[in-house]
């Protein structure tokens, strides 16, 4: 059974938005308010009202709808910009990416970056309750890591939970087995996530706030020397074995 059936950017980022029914505030801004229909005692009288209203309801509705649409706009054109300065920062160069971190491994321990120095490591930024794009990265990232091992490359695969709320050391440390044995899981706080994911200029947002929300957020793979150092990272338009001879070549580079 694959880890899809058991649990269901490139360097430029995917992200995803909901926007709430009328019901509800749209970006804060709440629905027209509702007229209200007095009683009328002559049929003639109520049609004379009908027609009166009806523009005014008919008016009211296209310019929540107007809106409704410029709010969703800017809300997604403010997304955008976010990824895309991340995506620059990235670019950038390596001063600009990783440092410190603390967070805790699947046992409940302390984990810093200082922990993975002595090998080459992958981290990859999500959340278990991730539908599709997180389980299709780490399965990537897996297969990447055995092509490497079977070339005589050792590296430690790293997944970094970016929803402290629901996943606990336990959650992730049952949640990377499904993918590799060698997979480590960490969590940890809601600002030691927070640290973590800003160290490594990651960009992630809660959709909303029910019970069973996502997380929107930077689909990258980042490439760790054993010093420490930032050397690389990788976005979703990466085949696993393309990863697997990208990162073969960077660890060939590193060694020379």
């Amino acid at each position: 059974m694959t880890v899809r059936s058991s649990r269901s950017l490139s360097v430029r980022l995917l992200t995803a938005a909901r926007v709430q029914g009328c019901s509800r505030a749209v970006s804060d801004i709440s629905c027209p308010t509702q007229l209200t229909c007095l009683r009328g005692f002559a049929s003639e009288a109520q049609g004379t009202r009908r027609a009166t209203r009806g523009p005014v309801n008919f008016a009211s509705l296209g310019l929540t709808g107007i809106t409704a649409a410029g709010l969703v706009y800017y809300y997604q054109h403010l997304k955008e910009q976010r990824l895309k300065d991340a995506t620059k920062t990235l670019s950038a160069g390596k001063a600009a990416i990783g440092g410190p971190f603390h967070l805790a491994d699947g046992d409940g321990n302390t984990f810093t970056e200082k922990d993975l120095l002595g090998e080459f490591a992958l981290l990859y930024f999500g959340f278990t309750f991730c539908p599709d794009i997180c389980p299709d990265e780490l399965e990537k990232m897996a297969k990447a890591v055995n092509s490497l091992e079977q070339a005589g490359k050792s590296i430690q695969p790293v997944f970094i939970s970016i929803d402290p709320e629901r996943d606990s050391p336990k959650q992730v440390k049952q949640y990377v087995k499904e993918f590799h044995p060698k997979m480590l899981g960490l969590t940890g706080t809601i600002q030691q996530v927070k640290d973590a994911a800003k160290a490594y200029r990651v960009y992630f947002t809660k959709t909303d706030d029910s019970k069973d929300y996502l997380v929107d957020h930077s689909i990258i793979i980042y490439l760790i020397d054993p010093k420490g150092s930032f050397v690389s990272f990788y976005g979703k338009n990466y085949t696993a074995d393309q990863l697997a001879t990208a990162i073969g070549s960077q660890i060939e580079n590193w060694k020379a």
